[in-house]
């Protein structure tokens, strides 16, 4: 297991933020994140390092929402009607678990 962090770049937590709107609105694609996170990850142009948990994804908002809205509510901001809704795609992957990240950008860094 390595040691220290993982923090999606903004690049990256863009192209988490589809495919957590796709695993949202996919149960087939929810399985195969579920069965094979690092395979998604990597089709996905995101080169997420060995040794780290995958990042976690947020429940899906209630309500019916457009594509559109559950990308903007995955990438962390708010979409139009859902104020107080909380989502973030981004994360910080570390040896205890994974947690949510809020602003922080980088990649690999040591505890």
């Amino acid at each position: 297991m390595a040691e220290g962090y993982y923090v999606l770049s903004e690049d990256e937590r863009r192209k988490f933020a589809g495919i957590v709107s796709k695993i949202w609105s996919d149960e087939a694609f929810a399985e195969r994140w579920q069965s094979e996170p690092f395979a998604v990850l990597a089709e996905h142009d995101i080169n997420y390092p060995e040794g780290f948990p995958p990042p976690l994804v947020p429940e899906k908002p209630s309500g019916d929402l457009s594509l559109e809205s559950l990308e903007a509510i995955a990438a962390g901001s708010e979409a139009e009607g859902t104020a107080g809704t909380l989502g973030s795609a981004s994360s910080v992957s570390c040896p205890a678990g994974t947690a949510a990240c809020f602003g922080s950008y980088g990649s690999a860094a040591q505890a």
